[in-house]
């Protein structure tokens, strides 16, 4: 074991195989088998080594591109309105890669709502001048007009 002082040494302390300062396999200052200064496995600086949520230095992503869900005709048949709330990891490329609804409307409109969701584009969210993979909720509106 080198880079700790001999006391830690003893007592059986390791920076692990990783590189970048953490605990365990991972790079940089986390611990655990992820990157970046999160714990757990995964990336970014959130407790599992997922996404960062928005606050604490964290800036928002910035809307680039959005699609705007289709409507079925069954819910139009049954005048559903309302809306669906997704939870979407925007990742360090500004690309959703996780979509979760977290408040339904109807199956059909849920499912219309996701596949509408893949499709936008964000400039990511940052810590500091570093991009980083975020946590942010997307409402879409299901109105008939």
């Amino acid at each position: 074991m080198t880079g700790l002082p001999e006391a830690f040494q003893s007592l059986g302390f390791s920076h692990g195989p990783g590189s970048g300062g953490g605990v365990g396999g991972g790079t940089g200052s986390g611990i655990g088998r992820g990157s970046g200064p999160g714990m757990g496995e995964g990336s970014g600086g959130g407790f599992g080594g997922g996404a960062y949520r928005l606050g604490r230095g964290v800036t928002p992503p910035t809307l680039l591109k959005q699609v705007k869900p289709r409507y079925t005709a069954a819910a139009m048949r049954q005048q559903i309105q309302g809306n669906v709330a997704l939870e979407v990891v925007v990742s360090r490329e500004g690309i959703p890669v996780a979509i979760r609804v977290t408040r339904s409307l109807d199956p059909g409109l849920d499912e219309e709502a996701v596949i509408a969701a893949r499709e936008w584009r964000f400039v990511p969210a940052r810590v500091g001048d570093v991009p980083v993979d975020v946590i942010v909720t997307i409402l879409l509106d299901f109105n008939i007009r």
